[in-house]
């Protein structure tokens, strides 16, 4: 019997054509992924929020406040009430996001120098629609706002026109939005969802082709195969699974960064470098998972907790600094945190490779941590009494 790494190697290439667990996890799945969150992110950017109006006033003023507000791609009135209490009903019922109430009297009181209040009520049940239906509607009314400010300044008190744009807004804010101008989600989130849909196919498919061994009884066929070796049973069962998400890896970022467009400003060359440590560093930790748990079953089950964390502790939507010390300890455990930084450092800042040094040593901490429990992977392969568990 051939033994040797070449032989470990091809042993798992006649396993992966065997059984079609592997097609759906290998194929079939990782390009239905690689479709779907793109698809589904195509828009951008959350636009067109239903809101209701209550106009009291009827005014050409309180027409005009409307016009404006609807004009900012945020905003879509979909339907007129008469109180507020319709309008409220309207959010429980989920018809609309928001409701804008213009009070009575507000033109005349515009007229007369005591300006009426105008009120929005919006639902921050979803985060993303209330806030952009609030920012919206806050920029339109203070433009329109101003610009009367202006008007009644140049009229009545004889101001130039300089001198009361100066008075109106004393205080200039010049913003820059840096590193996703455009605020855009598909940038945003399908830049981060497919590398964490990856890692999730990565870790479930490494802990099956060792559990497998393990449940069948045919890890010490296995360990005769490479040699007796540990190091050339796992790398030559491995290889052609990283050679494999490797290749999906360059897939994703040609999605990512070709047919999306996410800003690319860093070296190709390193984010390449990263990804593909980021492969074998959760192909490391499949290992200690199937290692530290001989049990196919408990191990896939843990391995699914620890990859669904990954993108909530990953600092993205919740920046890590805010988290209390405890947290922001565990979330260094995962090595899609780390991924995650490089990935931003040389996609959205164009920042040196030295600012990702730190995170590439963690991530190098991940893929030898297996190399600690090589005896007892020895033992696994090799006593009967690791066998057999489902």
């Amino acid at each position: 019997m051939a033994t040797g790494l070449k032989a470990v190697i091809l042993r798992e290439i006649d396993r992966i054509s065997s059984e079609k667990i592997y097609l759906w996890i290998l194929l079939i799945l990782p390009a239905f992924t690689f479709v779907l969150f793109p698809t589904m992110f195509s828009e951008g950017k959350a636009e067109n929020y239903s809101v209701a109006v209550y106009d009291a006033d009827n005014t050409p003023l309180s027409r005009k406040v409307i016009s404006w507000i609807e004009a900012t791609p945020e905003v879509n009135f979909t339907n007129k009430v008469y109180s507020l209490q319709e309008g409220k009903r309207l959010i429980e019922k989920g018809d609309v996001y928001a409701v804008l109430k213009i009070p009575k009297g507000l033109e005349k009181g515009v007229f007369l120098g005591t300006p009426k209040k105008i009120i929005l009520f919006h639902s921050n049940l979803n985060l993303s629609a209330g806030s952009g239906v609030s920012v919206a509607t806050m920029k339109a009314v203070g433009t329109l706002s101003a610009g009367i400010n202006m008007q009644k300044r140049i009229a009545a008190d004889g101001e130039m026109y300089n001198q009361a744009h100066n008075n109106v807004q004393p205080i200039k804010l010049d913003i820059h939005t840096l590193y996703n101008p455009y605020i855009n989600y598909s940038y945003f989130l399908v830049t981060a969802i497919l590398p964490v849909m990856l890692l999730m196919f990565i870790l479930s498919m490494t802990i099956y082709i060792i559990g497998t061994e393990i449940k069948y009884s045919t890890s010490e066929e296995w360990y005769k195969i490479s040699g007796d070796s540990v190091i050339v049973a796992l790398t030559g069962k491995l290889l052609p699974y990283t050679v494999i998400f490797i290749t999906e890896a360059f897939i994703m970022n040609t999605i990512i960064f070709k047919a999306i467009g996410s800003p690319l400003n860093g070296n190709p060359v390193v984010l390449f470098f990263a990804t593909t440590i980021f492969i074998l560093a959760y192909q490391a930790m499949g290992v200690l998972l199937i290692v530290i748990l001989p049990n196919m079953r408990l191990a896939l089950s843990m391995g699914a907790a620890y990859a669904s964390l990954a993108l909530s502790f990953a600092g993205l939507t919740f920046p890590i600094f805010a988290m209390n010390g405890f947290m922001q300890g565990f979330a260094q455990i995962f090595p899609y945190t780390h991924y995650l930084e490089i990935l931003l450092n040389e996609s959205m800042k164009g920042l040196d490779v030295y600012y990702s040094i730190n995170q590439f040593l963690i991530m190098f901490f991940f893929i030898m941590l297996p190399f600690l429990f090589f005896p007892r992977i020895k033992a696994i392969m090799l006593k009967e009494q690791y066998w057999g568990k489902s």
